[in-house]
This record gives C-alpha cells, sequence and structure tokens, in this order.
C-alpha cells in the first residue's frame, strides 16, 4: 500500500523476485528497513491462498475473525485497495496489539480491530452494528502441522486426540460467525493444517449441518510439492 512493485525493487535492490509468486520477493537476510518502512511484511506464500479465495472487493466489509497478527488482514486491505472496512478479531488482546502496530507501519486504514473469543464470549456491538458482511475469513487454530518445518515440537507433542479437539473447536468457531455474514456472502474457511479431520471433515460437516452453505472452491498447497508451508483453504456460499 505504501510502494509499487518496481519502485520496491529499485529502492532493495538484494530483493529476489520469486517467478512463480509476484507479489513475493526473497532476501538472504532480514529486511529491517524495508519492513520497520512498512513497504513489506514477512510472511510465507501459503497465506496469501485463502485471501485470494475471499477475492475481496474494493468498497465491501469484511470480517477477519482469527486475525492477529495481521499478515492475511494487511493483505486483504492491499486487495480492497485500502478502501472498505475490515473488521480484524482475535481472542488475544495483546496479539491484536501487535496487529495494530503492523496495520500501522504499513498504512492501512480500513481495519478495526477487537478482542473476542467466539467460543466462549458473545458477539460485541460494535461487531454486529457493522454486519451484515460482505465476506468472512475465518482462519481458524488449528495443530499447525502444515508449519512443521517451523515448529518442530510438534512431532513429539500431538496426539491423535489434538485433531479431533481442534476439530469440535473449528466447527464451533464456524458456527458462531456465520450469522454475522450476509446472504449471498462468501466464507472463506482456511488453515495452516494438512489433516484431513481439520480440513475435508470440518466442511463436510458443515455442508451436512447447514443448507444454506454450498462449496464453491478449494485450494491447498504442500510443502513437499509447492516448496512452501501447507495451507488449506475452501470457498463458501451462503445462499440465504
Amino acid at each position: 500500500m505504501k510502494i509499487g512493485r518496481e519502485n520496491f525493487l529499485q529502492l532493495y535492490p538484494d530483493a529476489r523476485h520469486l517467478s512463480r509468486n509476484d507479489e513475493f520477493v526473497a532476501f538472504e537476510t532480514f529486511p529491517k528497513a524495508a519492513v520497520e518502512n512498512g513497504h513489506c511484511y514477512v510472511q510465507d506464500p501459503s497465506t496469501t491462498i485463502a485471501c485470494r479465495l475471499l477475492d475481496p472487493q474494493p468498497g465491501e466489509k469484511l470480517l477477519d475473525a482469527c486475525a492477529a497478527p495481521g499478515g492475511k488482514t494487511g493483505y486483504l486491505a492491499e486487495l480492497m485497495q485500502n478502501r472498505g472496512l475490515i473488521v480484524a478479531c482475535d481472542r488475544a488482546a495483546e496479539r491484536l496489539a501487535l496487529l495494530d502496530e503492523n496495520m500501522k507501519r504499513m498504512g492501512t486504514a480500513i481495519v478495526e480491530t477487537f478482542p473476542i473469543d467466539w467460543i466462549r464470549d458473545p458477539v460485541l456491538e460494535k461487531i454486529a452494528a457493522a454486519a451484515l458482511f460482505d465476506r468472512v475469513l475465518i482462519d481458524a487454530p488449528c495443530t499447525n502441522t502444515g508449519v512443521m518445518r517451523r515448529r518442530v515440537d510438534l512431532r513429539w507433542r500431538l496426539t491423535p486426540a489434538d485433531f479431533k479437539r481442534m476439530q469440535k473447536r473449528q466447527l464451533e468457531i464456524v458456527r458462531a460467525v456465520l450469522p454475522l455474514l450476509r446472504a449471498g456472502g462468501a466464507l472463506v474457511y482456511s488453515t495452516c493444517s494438512l489433516e484431513p479431520e481439520e480440513n475435508e471433515e470440518v466442511v463436510e460437516a458443515l455442508l451436512d449441518e447447514m443448507s444454506i452453505l454450498r462449496a464453491q472452491q478449494e485450494k491447498r498447497s504442500l510443502p513437499f510439492r509447492d516448496g512452501f508451508d501447507g495451507a488449506y483453504a475452501v470457498r463458501l456460499l451462503k445462499t440465504r
């Protein structure tokens, strides 16, 4: 939002172009100046899959239900050309503070943040007042098996029970958020998990339970195939 691609490459000549991801560059060392200036945000290309699938338009109202620390939120604002409204929520206030800091640095002007635990808390009055939303992103908490290369402790910590426990939580979040989406609006459910319990099985359960939902498109990335983190995303249409 602060700088175009060509200007960025001129200003930071040590940035390496990624041919398969036009909006990404790679650095051999941490790009401190570029980050501090709000000219870029450090994240894996897999994080954009859900945002592109949501396909937000300038001027729309969006709900980013599990937003912190804000990588997807900032990219959504960029896709919206910094026009419209993004209500960004997370259950941890300290993580929302980090999101606010990231948005300010990147020049994002359309994001409002609210702390909420979708499972335990009632919908805040200010969030309800902004509804109904045109599009909703639920980047759900998960077991993170798609990013295991960054969290090597996972292979020793996870148990089979964790996948069903997370599935229950993921379904509860979608149930809580869905009433805030307008009829005809799009909901993208995403995780950084590779597990069917947290991805396809969640979608199947939602479609069986809610006749107002229809699956439109599904995308995923696989570390061993694509060369970056694992991620899953599905776009659901709320028909009425």
